[in-house]
């Protein structure tokens, strides 16, 4: 009988952790979760430091003056893995590895995470045409059936890109305050995604993980043919071995890595790009663990 998938994330989780991330991961992992309950309490006036999200926007308006719901805490956590199920996400990763088992291999992480804690975990993925949705739940089977949702979406023949159309199914079908984790690649979400991002922030607590993109010129490997999951066609080798080529699809690549990450720092929210499945499981880790001690500092 093949290993299941979430079995495989927690073997990696304690292959390629250190004592110090386990203990986070065993031990802590309540605070990586922080945020919000679901009992609404009382009303209370806004401060520097309180999160935009619990602003009730009614109430503000009546009052004119900005209010914050306040809620009683629930050991329960809700938990959504936003995946983009692209044929982009089928290609080759920055590390050599599969996008896809990245992807796999990140909402596995928190997958596990959630478990830890009793937490419940739903997922938001696929296309306009065949839209995917499960609801929150902890089980290991629905887990398991969550994983490999995600996996079996994942092909070269899937639909195309569209991080528009996925924010905005997130933002409809999850009505709850949900820890959101958005998994995409490199190039996404855009900057063009701004005004869906922050939407997302204001009902949500969201995190995003991105996956690189492996080269596009592949120089080091001219004997094997380079051709675009989304586009397909080759890249001819002219074009692979051009000095200026290389310099500017660098210079592209960096501004619009350099664009992404400073649209999400201005949203506060927290994000990694990682280079593929060798580096996934560390990468989220570092990511969580600044994350926790931005809420211990607030």
């Amino acid at each position: 009988m093949a290993t299941s998938l979430l079995t495989r994330v927690k073997a990696r989780v304690d292959l390629h952790t250190s004592n110090r991330a386990r203990g986070l991961i065993q031990g802590r992992g309540k605070s990586l979760f922080k945020g919000s309950g679901e009992d609404f309490d009382d009303l209370k006036y806004y401060q520097p430091g309180d999160k935009i999200s619990d602003i009730d926007w009614k109430a503000t308006a009546r009052s004119g003056e900005p209010l914050i719901r306040q809620f009683n805490e629930e050991r329960v956590r809700h938990l959504s893995i936003v995946a983009d199920t692209s044929a982009a996400m089928s290609a080759i990763a920055a590390d050599g590895t599969s996008k896809r088992d990245a992807m796999v291999i990140a909402a596995g992480l928190v997958c596990f995470l959630a478990q830890q804690n009793g937490d419940l975990v739903g997922l938001v993925a696929g296309g306009e045409q065949r839209p995917v949705l499960l609801p929150s739940r902890s089980s290991d089977g629905h887990l398991e059936l969550l994983l490999r949702t995600i996996q079996q979406a994942t092909t070269p023949q899937g639909h195309a890109t569209n991080t528009s159309w996925l924010l905005e199914r997130a933002f409809r079908v999850t009505s709850r305050p949900t820890l959101m984790t958005i998994i995409t690649d490199e190039a996404h979400p855009t900057v063009e995604e701004f005004t869906a991002l922050r939407r997302l922030t204001t009902r949500h607590d969201v995190m995003v993980v991105r996956i690189g993109d492996a080269d596009p010129l592949q120089t080091d490997s001219l004997d094997h043919d380079v051709v675009d999951v989304q586009n397909p066609r080759d890249i001819d080798s002219l074009a692979r071995t051009s000095r200026r080529v290389a310099r500017d699809v660098e210079a592209y690549r960096r501004a619009r890595r350099d664009g992404i990450s400073e649209m999400l720092d201005r949203l506060h929210i927290t994000h990694v790009l990682t280079q593929g499945e060798t580096t996934v499981i560390d990468d989220m880790i570092g990511m969580l663990r600044a994350r926790e001690y931005r809420h211990a500092a607030s």
